[in-house]
């Protein structure tokens, strides 16, 4: 018996906080694509490497992040929650994915810890979500639009 009477409480795995969640999804427009969705039920697609019992089989794809079974520019939204600890050497091949997903004026929403410099893509904002404890993790979203603009840079 543990004398400690420690209280916990449990969630499944692999999904946003409720509150990011709800947050996250109030920043998508028009048809959406979730990469490395675990249990999130955001998008019209969504896509991870491992089928969850939550994904409805009609919408889930499963693949790698590496290589996305879709047309380029085939989504007015794509939303990415990589594992963080992606080595430096594989997070370029992972960026321009997921940047090739997104329809002119469309936007790439990031949840990491690192935010890459997108060749075609602006950096438009950064959401950080604070906890009120110490020692907790953070969440921070980012956000870039694909813009005609930004492409005329690179074409």
């Amino acid at each position: 018996m543990n004398p400690k009477n420690v209280r916990l409480k449990y969630k499944r795995t692999w999904q946003f906080p409720e509150v990011t969640h709800d947050f996250i999804k109030s920043k998508c427009k028009g048809k959406i694509l979730n990469v490395c969705c675990g249990n999130s039920d955001i998008g019209d697609f969504r896509m991870d490497i491992i089928w969850q019992w939550i994904q409805d089989r009609n919408t889930f794809v499963k693949a790698d992040m590496f290589n996305i079974p879709f047309k380029p520019n085939s989504f007015d939204t794509v939303i990415c929650d990589p594992p963080w600890n992606l080595g430096y050497h594989v997070r370029h091949k992972l960026i321009y994915q997921l940047r090739d997903m997104v329809k002119l004026n469309g936007i790439l929403i990031f949840n990491c810890l690192w935010f890459p410099h997108i060749k075609c893509m602006e950096f438009v904002d950064v959401y950080i979500g604070l906890q009120q404890m110490a020692f907790r993790n953070v969440s921070l979203i980012g956000i870039y639009k694909k813009t005609q603009e930004q492409l005329n840079k690179y074409y």
